[in-house]
C-alpha cells in the first residue's frame, strides 16, 4: 500500500491494532534520523484537561496521540537558509486506532507549504523532510518488517 496524500496531509493505514503499529511507527521515524520529542495521548489529556471521557465523545478511534518529532539536520538545514526556517520544527505526526487499523498523518509540507518564491535551501528542506515521511508512512503501510541491510557500508552522509 502507498500512502495517501491530500492537499494539505499524508496518511497511512496499517492493519494492526494501536498496540502493535504505534512501537513499528515510532522505530521507523527513528532509522529516518527523527527524534520524538514528546507524546500526546489525546484521550488522557482530554479527560484530565476539559473533564471530557473520551469513550462520551463518539469518536471511533480508541486510541489517539499526537507525536511531536524533528530532523535535526534538516533543521539545520533550514535555520542556515532562512531565519524562519525553524518553523519547519518540531512537526506532528497523529496515530489514531480504532481497534483493526491504525492510521498515521502528517502534514503534507511540500504540497500545503513549499514557497514557490522562497529561499531554495527551505524548498530543499521541504522536499527532503516530505521524502522521509512519505517514505516512514510507506513502510508503516507495508504489512512486512522493513529489510535491513548488513552487508552495506556507509562511508559518509550527506543532506540537503
Amino acid at each position: 500500500m502507498t500512502p495517501m496524500v491530500k492537499g494539505f496531509s499524508i496518511s497511512a493505514q496499517r492493519a494492526a491494532s494501536y498496540q502493535e503499529a504505534f512501537p513499528y511507527l515510532c522505530s521507523g521515524l527513528k532509522r529516518r534520523g527523527f527524534e520524538i520529542l514528546s507524546e500526546l495521548r489525546v484521550g488522557p489529556a482530554l479527560e484530565h484537561e476539559l473533564g471530557l471521557s473520551w469513550t462520551h465523545l463518539g469518536l471511533p478511534w480508541r486510541s489517539y496521540t499526537v507525536l511531536v518529532v524533528w530532523s535535526p539536520p534538516d533543521v539545520c538545514q533550514a535555520v542556515l537558509s532562512d531565519r524562519d526556517g525553524g518553523l519547519l520544527a518540531p512537526f506532528n505526526i497523529c496515530v489514531a486506532g480504532d481497534g483493526s487499523s491504525t492510521v498515521a498523518s502528517v502534514i503534507n509540507y511540500y504540497g500545503a507549504l513549499i514557497p514557490r518564491d522562497g529561499p531554495v535551501g527551505i524548498r530543499l528542506v521541504i522536499r527532503n523532510l516530505t521524502r522521509k515521511i512519505y517514505e516512514v508512512l510507506e513502510e508503516f503501510a507495508n504489512q512486512e518488517e522493513p529489510v535491513v541491510r548488513s552487508d552495506v557500508e556507509v562511508a559518509e552522509v550527506h543532506t540537503i
